[in-house]
């Protein structure tokens, strides 16, 4: 078992899974480097999408000293978008973009304002309006699309009317 890096530093996962990941996923023509293997690692095991601000802590956390300049993780988070790598978002409630690996499947997120918690939303609902999309914007192809839901998340609702 390898001791991978995530958000808490204590995640464990088997290192033939990971490896096995890194090799299907990762781009002919860019560069393994042990920095962008290790940001790999933590987008990886992220839960949901990180900032360059929330990466560069998680790999500098248990560190005795810094071991990755800013600019290194951001330099490096460029690269992957250019290759196709991750997603880049700037979500409403958010200063700086967010990023997470490309996966098989998109996901859309459902943000607290008060807090800025992101949770997950299981099913796209764009799939459902397809067909009215195609009477509404009759000629228009639909390549991509970003949903972000905003409102309250149950511990500040709570917290906000006491």
């Amino acid at each position: 078992m390898t001791v991978i890096w995530g958000k808490d530093m204590t995640h464990k996962i088997h290192s033939h899974s990971f490896d096995e990941t890194i090799e299907k996923n990762w781009p002919e023509g860019v560069k393994k480097t042990r920095q962008r293997i290790d940001i790999y690692k933590v987008l990886y095991l992220a839960d949901e999408p990180l900032s360059a601000a929330e990466i560069y802590s998680s790999l500098n956390e248990k560190a005795s000293k810094e071991m990755y300049a800013f600019s290194t993780v951001y330099r490096n988070l460029l690269a992957f978008e250019k290759a196709g790598m991750i997603e880049k978002s700037v979500l409403t409630t958010e200063d700086n973009a967010v990023y997470e690996l490309k996966k098989q499947t998109h996901r859309h997120y459902a943000v607290c304002l008060n807090c800025h918690e992101k949770f997950t939303i299981a099913t796209c609902p764009l799939h459902e309006i397809s067909k009215d999309l195609e009477t509404t914007l009759p000629g228009f192809e639909v390549t991509g699309h970003h949903l972000e839901i905003y409102g309250y998340c149950s511990k500040c609702k709570k917290a906000l009317a006491d």
